[in-house]
C-alpha cells in the first residue's frame, strides 16, 4: 500500500528499463551539489596539473577521480558524504520509488558525479551490468538514479537510452529500436535498470554538465567489479589553489615559503615531494629564461658586428 503511488513507475521501469519517477530536489539542494562538485573538480585538476600527473589521469585515474572518455570525468566528491547532503541518501525524495522497484530492503551502493565538459566526446554504448541468469529474465537487481544539476537540453549531451534492452537477449534488438533522451530540469531524478543499453552524448554546449549518480541494489547483490576501489590508487593530497599574485608576499623567498606552507610543505624542515617538484620547475624556468636572454644578447652582438663589417 505504501508504494501504490509508484505502480506506474514500476510498470514503465519493468517494460522500458528507464523512466521519470516525477521526484526532484529543491533549487537550493541543486545549487549546493553543483557548488561542491565544481569546487572539488577545480582542486583536483589544479593538483594534477601542478604535480604533472595528466599521464596518470589519462591512463587509469584514481579511485576518486577518473576520465571516462575525453572531457568526461567520474568523481567521488567527499563533501557530498557530509550530513548537510543527507537529501542524497537517507532523506532522498526518490527512495520510496527505488524501494517500490527493488523491495523494502534495497541498499545504497555508491554515489558519485559525472561531469561532462564542453567538447566532451560521446561514449560507447554500454550497460552497467549483465544478466544474472542466461536462461531466464529476472527482476531488476540494481537501479541507477541520475540527477542533472543543470537544466538539460540536447546540446549539453544528455544520456541516451535504448528502451527494452534490459530484457534478456534483447541487447541488440532486431529491428532496431530508436534511442531516447530525457531533457529534464535541474534536480529531477531519472531511473534506469542496470542492464539497459545507454551512453552519454557529447557536450556541444558552452558550459559543463554536472550530474549526480547513485546506484541502489537488491539486498543480496554486490557489484565487485565496478565498485572495487582496490583497482585504483588513491588521489594524492589535494593542493590549495594559488591565490592571486596581489595577495602574495612581494619578496620571492617569502612567496615561495608562503606557497609551500599552504600546500603542507616546509622548506626549512625538508620539503615534500610536491614542493620539490614545484621548486624544480621554478628553477628550470628561471634557468631557461636566463639562457634565452643570453641567446638574445649573443644574436644582437653578432648582428652589430656584421653591420660594422659593412
Amino acid at each position: 500500500e505504501k508504494y501504490k503511488v509508484y505502480e506506474e513507475v514500476v510498470t514503465r521501469f519493468s517494460q522500458d528499463g528507464v523512466c521519470r519517477p516525477n521526484v526532484t530536489l529543491t533549487q537550493g539542494q541543486v545549487d549546493m551539489c553543483r557548488e561542491a562538485i565544481t569546487s572539488y573538480y577545480n582542486k583536483v585538476k589544479y593538483t594534477i596539473q601542478t604535480l604533472q600527473l595528466n599521464d596518470v589521469l589519462e591512463s587509469k585515474g584514481w579511485s576518486e577521480f577518473k576520465l571516462r572518455c575525453p572531457g568526461r570525468y567520474d568523481m567521488q566528491v567527499p563533501e557530498l558524504e557530509g550530513e548537510s547532503f543527507d537529501f542524497l541518501r537517507e532523506k532522498a525524495p526518490w527512495l520510496d520509488g527505488v524501494r517500490a522497484i527493488l523491495g523494502e530492503d534495497a541498499k545504497f551502493c555508491v554515489m558519485g558525479c559525472m561531469l561532462s565538459q564542453p567538447g566532451s566526446r560521446t561514449q560507447q554504448w554500454h550497460s552497467d551490468g549483465d544478466h544474472l541468469d542466461d536462461d531466464e529474465h529476472l527482476p531488476p537487481y540494481a537501479v541507477n538514479v541520475f540527477v542533472p544539476l543543470v537544466d538539460m537540453d540536447p546540446s549539453l549531451g544528455p544520456t541516451e537510452f535504448i528502451p527494452t534492452t534490459h530484457l534478456l537477449s534483447n541487447y541488440d534488438p532486431d529491428p532496431p529500436i530508436p534511442p531516447v533522451t530525457f531533457c529534464t530540469p535541474a534536480g529531477e531524478a531519472l531511473f534506469f535498470d542496470y542492464r539497459v543499453k545507454h551512453r552519454g552524448l557529447g557536450n556541444r554546449g558552452t558550459f559543463a554538465r554536472p550530474m549526480v549518480y547513485i546506484t541502489y541494489g537488491a539486498k543480496a547483490w554486490a557489484d565487485r567489479e565496478n565498485f572495487n576501489r582496490k583497482r585504483y590508487a588513491k588521489l594524492p593530497p589535494l593542493l590549495e589553489q594559488r591565490p592571486p599574485r596581489s595577495q602574495l608576499p612581494l619578496d620571492r623567498a617569502e612567496r615561495s615559503k608562503f606557497l609551500a606552507q599552504r600546500n603542507g610543505a616546509s622548506p626549512e624542515k625538508g620539503s615534500s615531494s610536491a614542493f620539490q617538484k614545484a621548486k624544480g620547475r621554478v628553477e628550470d624556468g628561471q634557468e631557461g629564461r636566463k639562457r634565452q636572454a643570453e641567446a638574445v644578447v649573443e644574436v644582437a652582438i653578432q648582428a652589430k658586428a656584421k653591420r660594422g663589417k659593412r
